[in-house]
């Protein structure tokens, strides 16, 4: 029989199942509330005011030290761009300094006498022949070659040389446009290191078709006998030839500043230059060039990375179809 609620021992049933009821809904509500925070990471850190304070301030700190270092880097950047810009500009020669307008203007002409002078490359063709002459004297050194073939190498070495002496006469200008004409500036730093190319040639030949050649030709009737008289004759050859490769080293020295004084655009001011007709295929220039108006968007178009270092642009025969930035 059971007991009566209204009684005090139905009060304490009653009691004693609510609390059991409540433990049960607590123990649910807590397995509930870890689930919810391990679903969101885990429970969060206790802070202090003045613990989120430092967090915030070192937050802030390290994101303005960011800040101070990309603004560093780029000022950093910034000024070695300058001095690596400062120190090829002082490492221009003479024409490479002349005015910019002036240069692109007559781009084109420069170019086409610097190819008279330097139709391929001399310096390596002077060294050839020395390597020719060089092969002789091995095979008139060795007595197990036979002397028919010197003559193959003699003539060899005439038509490397003809080859060579293909080009036209160095062009002085009038005396009274040296140095205030470009283009006579140019011809005139060609002509001389060509004129000395060409006479060391003329007597390098001289030598080969008076002394050379006709003492080969009498080996064949006086045999190995002669062999030291030819064998000088070819010593003083690779002698002369030796000289003419340094006359050829400075004329490649002089072709590489006109060309460079004719490319090299890097840091120039164009603004005042008429380019409709110049040809600009070749040309070097970067963020530092400033260009005529209207002028500045064409070249990008038509200009792609160099391979001579960052930042520099090259205006190619085909350009690319957006535009590129100069310091890409």
């Amino acid at each position: 029989m059971g007991s009566d609620p209204r009684t005090a021992e139905g009060y304490g049933r009653r009691d004693e199942d609510l609390d059991i009821l409540l433990k049960t809904m607590h123990r649910r509500l807590g397995i509930a509330v870890v689930d919810r925070l391990n679903a969101h990471g885990g429970p969060p850190e206790l802070r202090t005011p003045d613990l989120a304070l430092d967090r915030l301030l070192a937050a802030t700190h390290r994101a303005t030290g960011k800040a101070v270092s990309r603004r560093l880097s780029r000022d950093a950047h910034a000024a070695q761009h300058n001095s690596v810009l400062q120190a090829r500009l002082g490492a221009r020669g003479p024409l490479a300094r002349r005015p910019a307008m002036i240069r692109v203007k007559y781009r084109e002409e420069a170019l086409r006498v610097v190819h008279s002078y330097w139709p391929f490359d001399l310096a390596e063709a002077m060294r050839t022949a020395v390597r020719i002459v060089q092969d002789l004297c091995d095979l008139l050194n060795d007595s197990a070659q036979p002397l028919g073939r010197v003559d193959t190498v003699v003539e060899q070495l005439r038509e490397h040389l003809e080859g060579m002496s293909r080009r036209p006469e160095p062009l002085r200008p009038q005396a009274a446009f040296t140095g205030l004409d470009y283009l006579a500036a140019v011809e005139s730093a060609l002509a001389d290191p060509a004129e000395r190319l060409a006479n060391e040639l003329h007597s390098v030949r001289e030598l080969l078709d008076e002394e050379l050649a006709p003492s080969v030709a009498t080996l064949k009737a006086t045999g190995r006998a002669y062999l030291f008289g030819v064998g000088a004759v070819a010593q003083d050859l690779v002698d002369d030839l030796t000289h003419g490769c340094g006359d050829a080293d400075a004329l490649a020295r002089v072709v590489a500043e006109v060309e460079q004084a004719s490319n090299d655009f890097v840091g120039a001011d164009l603004t005042g230059a008429k380019l409709d007709d110049v040809p600009l295929e070749g040309i070097l220039w970067d963020a530092t060039t400033l260009w005529p108006a209207q002028w500045e968007t064409r070249v990008r178009r038509a200009s792609l990375p160099s391979d001579e270092e960052q930042g520099v642009l090259v205006v190619a025969a085909e350009g690319c179809g957006s535009v590129v930035h100069a310091d890409a």
